[in-house]
């Protein structure tokens, strides 16, 4: 063991966080510190590809050469236990304990449901509070302090509390033999007696007997980033790893949190000790928009202090009230038409508010992309429309794209031919040609007409393909028949703010709607922030009166996306518990002008 030199970058929303954490990578790799010396970790397996993709541009290698070098901690426990696929617990895993223990459970793929509250199917909310037990490393008895509220109906409370309860404590309670109500603490043993019997692990797992075995990564220099959004449990592995090396980097902003429902602790970033940096320039926000979001961070109790520098002066913040989804998809063709260059941004507290827009936005014919795990216009997708579009032109594909065509059309293109048969004339070019990569390869019209001679024009290729969600053909569909089709896909993306960590966009717009399961978990939670917000919240939850931190940091960070324009939504989702907009900026109801409130929010907090 040595003595472990640590240091804290600190960085704020566009501050250049992850390019100076790869820059002292840089700085190892110049004092001749071999690659394999070093592991980066990164919070999720978006982060750590990007990562990954940057460090290999800058090394001149694959990326896939780097993954034992930036992963997820989970990702380096998996390999470090050596497991396989099928030892990690699945969705179907799930489904089958919760249908034998007599619980609902929504399995994450069941697209059709889109419900707004998953987590609170009481299957789903049993497993994920074993989860969260484990993440925070709390006893199974200390169930009730998961950030959910419980039916009293449904659920048997901790004996203090429930009133059916008889004798004993949380760790030995006892109830009447007629109460049919779900124990919890027994439901959750269950579950992980289940995993065990079944010789399966789920990622908490993973953490724990990575720890217990004290299983180390073979380097000298460790680097975490988003290290705000660590939970407990990965804190006390890193806790294992930190005296093994000879230097460690975390870098963070404890502003940033958005896992806290999961366990992240920005605690455990602020209560390291180490040197200290922070960086002291947004290259993102401008002046108007920085202090739109300081006002709204400024709430927040406990943080690091971060005062950084503007990209430069100016921006623009609007408020808009109660609009319609139309009016919001106005609004985007109407910026996307008057800036061509721009590109926007969408953000959503929750997937089924980003389906209602979707459901609006699809008729219109604007290609986008979703930042979450919904597949629309990806790669792929585009590859496939691009070749019939560049076909109905006379013009040459690429090899790739040809691949698509082979993968993507209807059987009924190809006649009485075969699939196949076109997959092999790609691969016997590639050969001729003698080219490792497709698309440095061409093919014309008449190639792929050999094989599938009932290819489509534009006009029928939704008609013609398979492989795809529905959500993709009605894209396509409203697509060829629209004013949009010059747009680049990538010029309009949606999501949730969870999914735009980390990214970026000239206009963004947020909607404040927030869902039930989060009010649930800030009623669950307030109380311990805020006495004066928890009686608030007692008389009413819609509109919400006040926000916990742990909701602050996460609009924090939708917010901080926009380089030009900000556009805050309030009241746009049917149903869903509103976030009036001058809660989120001065954490009450004031009852003012929306456009004083905007003007006022935009200047300096020092000014006031």
């Amino acid at each position: 063991m040595t003595d472990t030199q640590v240091t804290r970058l600190f960085g704020g929303p566009g501050c250049g966080k992850t390019t100076a954490l790869l820059d002292r990578v840089d700085t190892l790799l110049d004092d001749d510190v071999e690659v394999n010396d070093i592991l980066v970790v990164s919070y999720t397996r978006a982060a750590a590809a990007e990562i990954r993709e940057r460090l290999a541009e800058r090394l001149d290698c694959s990326p896939r050469a780097l993954r034992g070098n930036v992963a997820t901690m989970h990702a380096k426990a998996y390999e470090l236990l050596n497991l396989s696929r099928g030892d990690v617990v699945g969705e179907k895993d799930k489904k089958e304990f919760c249908e034998s223990y007599g619980l609902e459970f929504e399995d994450e793929y069941e697209s059709s449901r889109r419900r707004s509250s998953r987590s609170t199917t009481m299957g789903n909310k049993l497993i994920a509070t074993s989860q969260w037990l484990q993440r925070t490393r709390r006893d199974v008895a200390d169930w009730y302090d998961v950030p959910f509220q419980w039916n009293v109906d449904e659920v048997r409370l901790p004996p203090d509390i429930d009133p059916n309860a008889q004798t004993g404590n949380k760790y030995t309670p006892t109830w009447p033999s007629s109460d049919e109500r779900l124990d919890v603490p027994e439901a959750i043993r269950a579950w992980r007696k289940y995993k065990g019997d079944n010789g399966l692990v789920g990622f908490a797992d993973m953490l724990e007997r990575v720890k217990q075995r004290s299983l180390l990564p073979n380097v000298d220099y460790l680097v975490i980033d988003e290290f705000q959004d660590i939970t407990t449990l990965q804190y006390e592995v890193y806790e294992e790893w930190k005296p093994h090396m000879e230097n460690v980097l975390i870098a963070g902003d404890d502003d940033q949190v958005v896992y806290a429902w999961q366990g992240a602790d920005p605690h455990l970033l602020l209560d390291e000790v180490g040197e200290d940096v922070i960086l002291d320039t947004s290259y993102r926000l401008p002046s108007r928009i920085l202090n739109v979001v300081n006002r709204e961070i400024d709430h927040v109790t406990e943080r690091q202090e971060k005062d950084f520098l503007p990209r430069k002066e100016g921006g623009r913040v609007e408020a808009v009230s109660s609009p319609s989804m139309y009016d919001l998809v106005r609004n985007i063709r109407a910026t996307i038409e008057q800036d061509e260059d721009g590109d926007v941004m969408l953000l959503f507290r929750a997937r089924y508010q980003m389906f209602q827009f979707m459901d609006e936005f699809i008729s219109y014919g604007i290609p986008f992309q979703v930042l979450t795990d919904q597949r629309m216009w990806t790669d792929r997708f585009t590859d496939y429309v691009e070749a019939i579009e560049r076909m109905e032109n006379g013009e040459a594909i690429n090899g790739l794209q040809a691949r698509r065509l082979a993968e993507m059309l209807d059987s009924a293109a190809f006649g009485t031919g075969e699939r196949d048969d076109l997959f092999d004339a790609i691969d016997e070019r590639q050969e001729a040609e003698g080219v490792e990569d497709l698309t440095e390869m061409t093919v014309d019209e008449s190639f792929v007409k050999d094989h599938a001679p009932f290819t489509p024009g534009l006009a029928s290729a939704a008609d013609m393909v398979r492989k795809v969600t529905n959500y993709q053909k009605r894209s396509l569909d409203a697509y060829v028949s629209g004013d949009y089709m010059d747009v680049d896909r990538s010029r309009v993306r949606v999501g949730t703010i969870h999914s735009a960590k980390g990214r970026e966009a000239d206009h963004v717009f947020v909607a404040t709607d927030l869902t039930e399961k989060v009010v649930e978990q800030m009623a669950a939670t307030i109380e311990h922030e805020n006495p004066e917000g928890a009686k608030a919240f007692e008389e009413s939850t819609n509109p919400v009166p006040c926000l916990t931190d742990n909701e602050r940091r996460v609009f924090y960070v939708g917010m901080s996306r926009a380089r030009e324009r900000l556009v805050l939504l309030e009241n746009l989702v049917d149903g869903a518990p509103t976030l009036p907009i001058d809660v989120l900026l001065h954490n009450e109801l004031t009852e003012r002008d929306l456009d004083d409130l905007m003007a006022e929010a935009q200047e300096p907090l020092a000014v006031q």
